[in-house]
């Protein structure tokens, strides 16, 4: 996962506007901020989203 991208998934979750694993809602909300580094990683990298998402870790 590129720095780029984690910082916009953290800057999502800050806000609280959505469920982090609703992955279509975060990629609306990034094309709307213009985070498009985080939604083209959401259309081919769901299982390490999830991964960040519920542990933190971006690698195994």
């Amino acid at each position: 996962m590129e720095p780029i991208v984690r910082e916009q998934i953290l800057k999502i979750r800050d806000t609280g506007e959505t469920n982090m694993f609703d992955v279509n809602m975060v990629a609306q909300i990034a094309m709307r901020e213009s985070y498009y580094e985080l939604a083209d990683y959401l259309q081919d990298h769901k299982k390490e989203y999830s991964r960040f998402i519920l542990s933190g870790k971006e690698k195994e």
